[in-house]
């Protein structure tokens, strides 16, 4: 997986560099499914938008999130994302179950 983080309006700082990636390697059990990861974060007026992007096969999963604090931000978006991602897993068995289901004998 293939991760690209963005600052915008703030210097990004190794500390929140770290945290954010350290937070994604619990996406790791998916890995199967994601190929590139973007998260953009953005500093307005007290308020932090962190969003997440995540290319994975046929279509995209994306979350956006506001919260005054950054590391909470980042928190809420992998959980939003990982909760997507177990929704598309879920979806992608149920195809290949239902294929195997109705296969000819």
């Amino acid at each position: 997986m293939k991760l690209n983080i963005t600052a915008r309006n703030f210097d990004l700082s190794d500390a929140i560099k770290a945290y954010a990636t350290k937070k994604l390697e619990k996406l790791k059990h998916f890995e199967h499914y994601i190929m590139d990861a973007k998260m953009i974060m953005e500093k307005d007026k007290g308020t932090s938008i962190i969003e997440l992007t995540l290319a994975v096969k046929h279509s995209s999963v994306t979350s956006r999130v506001n919260n005054p604090d950054i590391y909470m931000g980042i928190n809420d978006v992998v959980r939003k994302v990982e909760r997507q991602l177990d929704k598309y897993e879920g979806k992608f068995r149920e195809r290949k179950r239902l294929a195997q289901k109705t296969k000819r004998k």
